[in-house]
């Protein structure tokens, strides 16, 4: 993961996709077959995620993003964020670190999303969001190295095999962080102007090679 940044100069060009506001997407759709097509989708997708995952608050993200609390962000429909409980207590710290990773980028959509009505609060956050977004890398970096150091070895039985499974399906969630930030840099880029692009370019920069290494532990 260290040197995820590279792939930005690959990815930085390619459409946003898997929009975290999937709702605010499909009332885009103008025809009415499409639109209740993508709001049944969608609504099966919530349902999933809320019966698996564990919502997290933007104060989990950062004190600095406690006031948003009270609107219960990422428990909503369009903004739902959580992490996996698998059972495992070291594996499950580790997916909260990853959910809280994320709620950097889902918080630089919202940051847009809120610019069309309300360009000083998009202006607040995206300035609170700022050096997080400078330092996504080592964040990431620093939870991939964690779960390379999951003591497979404490589980045995079936307790081995599920944990596995956990940790591959945690890794496999960090790395989908890495297609993420491109999006989530594009988003906020209108709200902070130029100061994001010399951050990209020069995260680039001092990256080399755009390979993601993620290899969760094989049990023992």
């Amino acid at each position: 993961m260290k040197q995820f940044l590279a792939v930005l100069a690959f990815a930085i060009a390619l459409p946003m996709s898997n929009p975290a506001h999937a709702y605010i997407k499909c009332d885009k759709i103008e025809k009415a077959s499409k639109k209740k097509k993508c709001e049944k989708k969608m609504d099966k997708r919530l349902a999933k995620m809320r019966a698996n995952q564990t919502p997290i608050k933007t104060s989990d993200v950062g004190k600095e993003f406690a006031y948003l609390d009270s609107k219960k962000l990422f428990e909503s429909d369009d903004w739902f964020l959580g992490y996996k409980n698998s059972g495992y207590d070291d594996i499950d710290a580790l997916n909260e670190k990853i959910a809280r990773a994320k709620g950097v980028l889902r918080l630089a959509r919202y940051a847009a999303y809120v610019n069309k009505t309300d360009k000083k609060a998009a202006k607040d956050l995206g300035g609170k969001l700022m050096p997080r977004l400078k330092n996504i890398q080592e964040e990431l970096d620093a939870i991939s190295a964690q779960l390379e150091k999951v003591n497979m070895e404490q589980y045995t039985g079936m307790d081995a095999m599920k944990a596995n499974v956990a940790l591959v399906e945690s890794t496999a969630a960090l790395a989908t962080i890495v297609g993420e930030v491109p999006g989530a840099l594009a988003a906020l880029g209108p709200i902070v102007g130029g100061g994001l692009g010399d951050m990209v370019n020069d995260a680039v920069q001092d990256a080399s090679g755009g390979v993601i290494n993620l290899k969760p532990n094989a049990s023992k």
